[in-house]
């Protein structure tokens, strides 16, 4: 055991687990065995994710594996192999069936629209945010790309402003964690990899 939330208790095998399912999601292969500073940081996310989906059930966020976001994010991820041949073999590889894929999907979707409903309304932008992002973020960018006439300011003000709000989130959230890593029962044990004491 590698560490414990509440009752739950997360092993070194479910930390290797989420570390092989974090980089099938993102489309890659572990070309070896994680480091144990990688599996630190995996075992965070996982215990961040256990500490979300007790928040979810606690807000009764269901989402189903047939919900249609799941479905869409099922095809994406169909999408970046060559042939279905291809991904039912990663699939194995990873040790997961399609239900059980599914399920997690169902799952990360479910966190997606409880940190939506928590955060996004504390997540204020003001005009003069969008304005200071426009000139020293967005236009400098385009400049830099060779692009010579940006487009006005009201014709990505809402791009623009969707950007600022997620920055916002992101760091809503990372607050939001800490406050449930202090309130909740998290014990950390040692090295991710061995589960040694410490």
């Amino acid at each position: 055991m590698v560490a414990a939330v509440g009752n739950t208790a997360v092993t070194a095998s479910d930390v290797e687990r989420e570390y092989r399912l974090e980089l099938f999601l993102d489309g890659k292969e572990p070309e070896n065995d994680a480091d144990d500073a990688t599996l630190k940081q995996v075992r965070q996310r996982l215990i961040d994710r256990i500490l979300l989906e007790d928040e979810e059930r606690a807000d009764a966020i269901e989402v189903s594996p047939d919900d249609p976001a799941v479905a869409a994010r099922w095809a994406g991820l169909q999408k970046r192999f060559p042939s279905a041949e291809a991904f039912a073999g990663a699939l194995k590889k990873l040790g997961m069936s399609e239900g059980a894929l599914k399920e997690v999907l169902a799952e990360e979707e479910g966190i997606l629209r409880l940190i939506d409903q928590r955060l996004r309304p504390q997540a204020v932008v003001e005009p003069s945010d969008i304005e200071a992002y426009y000139h020293r973020t967005f236009v400098p960018s385009l400049e830099q790309k060779g692009n010579q006439q940006p487009p006005p300011l009201s014709d990505v003000e809402s791009r623009i402003r969707e950007i600022l709000v997620q920055q916002k989130i992101d760091s809503l959230l990372d607050e939001w964690l800490k406050g449930l890593r202090n309130r909740g029962d998290v014990r950390v044990f040692g090295s991710a990899e061995t589960g040694g004491a410490r």
